[in-house]
Formats: C-alpha cells, sequence, structure tokens
C-alpha cells in the first residue's frame, strides 16, 4: 500500500491493483492511513460521501468494505486484512506492507545509527527511507479535506527525514554530491526556508557563492509573494555570512547558523 505518491496498492507479483472505483480507493486510502487503529462508521461516510450522506450509507459502507476485501483477496492478499469492529473498521498492518510505516521505522533506525556514531550507516538509512517517496502524499486525494490533512502530515514526515540526511551528509562533507537532489526538492517547496538554507551552504561549500546567493533572492521572492514575510533571520544571518565569506560556513559541524 503506497501513500507517499498518488496511491497505490502493488500486489504479491509487483502488479498494482489498485481498486478503479473512486469509493473503493477512498475507503482503502483512509484505512491505510489510520493502520491499527480502529476508523468509525461515521469517519468512512463522511469521507465517502462528502456532499449529502444517503440514507442507506450504512449498508452502503458494509458493501464497499466488502469489495475491497474481495478485491485484495483476488488478487493474493490475506483475507483478514481488514477487520470488523463494533465501532467500524480497521487494517491491519501486519498484514500488509505499508510505505508510510516502512518511513516511520526506518527514521527511527536511523536515530538510533546516529545515536551510537554510525553516520555513513544513519545516512544510508535514510536514503532508503526518503527514496519511498514518489510525489506529494496521497496527490490523488487532496479534494478529499480530511484526507488531504493526513496527506500534509505525510509530506510533512518525509520532510524532517530529508532534511536529517541532507544535515548528515554535509556533516560527511557529501555537498557536491547532495546538491542536484537538494535543489529539486528545495524547488518543490520553495518556501521551505531550512531546505533553502542548506541548499545555499553546499552552494557556498563547493565554491558556487553566487549561485548561493542566489537561492536566497528566490526564497525572498517566493516568501513575499507567497505570504508578505521577509526571510527569517537565520536565512539573513546566512546570506551575510556567506557575502562576508565568513570561515565558520566551511565548518562541517555549521549547519545551523
Amino acid at each position: 500500500m503506497r501513500l507517499l505518491g498518488p496511491f497505490e496498492v502493488v500486489g504479491p507479483d509487483g502488479q498494482t491493483i489498485t481498486p478503479r472505483p473512486a469509493k473503493m480507493r477512498t475507503l482503502l486510502v483512509l484505512l491505510c492511513a489510520h493502520a491499527d487503529t480502529v476508523v468509525s462508521t461515521a469517519q468512512l461516510e463522511a469521507a465517502l460521501w462528502t456532499d449529502c450522506r444517503p440514507r442507506t450509507a450504512a449498508t452502503a459502507l458494509h458493501v464497499y468494505v466488502s469489495r475491497v476485501r474481495k478485491h485484495l483477496e483476488g488478487h493474493g492478499a490475506e483475507p483478514v486484512g481488514i477487520a470488523t469492529r463494533c465501532a467500524g473498521y480497521v487494517l491491519e498492518s501486519a498484514v500488509y506492507d505499508l510505505d508510510h510505516q516502512r518511513l516511520r521505522h526506518l527514521v527511527q533506525r536511523a536515530e538510533r545509527a546516529e545515536a551510537l556514531g554510525a553516520v555513513t550507516e544513519a545516512v544510508d538509512i535514510l536514503q532508503e527511507a526518503t527514496a519511498l517517496r514518489r510525489g506529494s502524499a496521497l496527490a490523488d486525494f487532496r479534494d478529499v479535506r480530511v484526507l488531504n490533512s493526513v496527506g500534509r502530515q505525510l509530506d510533512e514526515q518525509f520532510l524532517v527525514a530529508y532534511e536529517r540526511k541532507a544535515e548528515l551528509q554535509m556533516r560527511l562533507l557529501r555537498h557536491a554530491q547532495l546538491i542536484p537532489e537538494l535543489y529539486a526538492v528545495a524547488a518543490e517547496y520553495p518556501t521551505h526556508e531550512r531546505l533553502h538554507q542548506l541548499l545555499m551552504l553546499c552552494f557556498y561549500r563547493a565554491g558556487r557563492t553566487a549561485e548561493a546567493l542566489s537561492v536566497y533572492a528566490q526564497l525572498r521572492e517566493h516568501l513575499v509573494d507567497a505570504v508578505g514575510l521577509e526571510p527569517s533571520a537565520r536565512s539573513q544571518r546566512l546570506q551575510q555570512r556567506i557575502l562576508h565569506f565568513d570561515t565558520i560556513l566551511d565548518e562541517s559541524s555549521a549547519l545551523v547558523i
């Protein structure tokens, strides 16, 4: 079950088996997003019928759950994956491979490795974690209010993992290798200051001062246009240090200025 991008269900043979009917997909996404937690019938009905809930919603919900089970079982999934509870339904994470849960587990492994001083191992684990992302989480469900919120939360989980990976790579003096992918991620989040700060520092350490300052100028332009704010004091301070070729920026520990 892949939520870190457009929703996708992949069968045991590696083939995509995402249900086609919209309500079946919505139901499955909501259960996946709250795996191991009972999702109430009221929550499910509200997500399935955003405009006007029919009087037969409870019966229809039961039918959709049955169809989802049959669809998954028909492609080799375990029949016990979606369980009925008195208050609603629950998807068992032990039965399915959920990419957002794998991301969280990998981040925890990386934290343990870093705590033991194994920075290179932590970077490798975080690389595996961030590679799970295929685009904005639940990009095809952002028009469903409750799932838009879930998608944004999953995006934040990715960003936290990615920022930490980038910081550790810079600690290992891998700034030149980091620039291409960091540039792409920063472009996707044009007002995310931490990503742009790291990109500025990467460019500066690679001897590309003009490009480092250009990143700041673009960040400022986006912030002013989007929310009418100037960059934070930290971003401004970093720009000034770059302008003055401050030697502190050359230190591998200089990640927070």
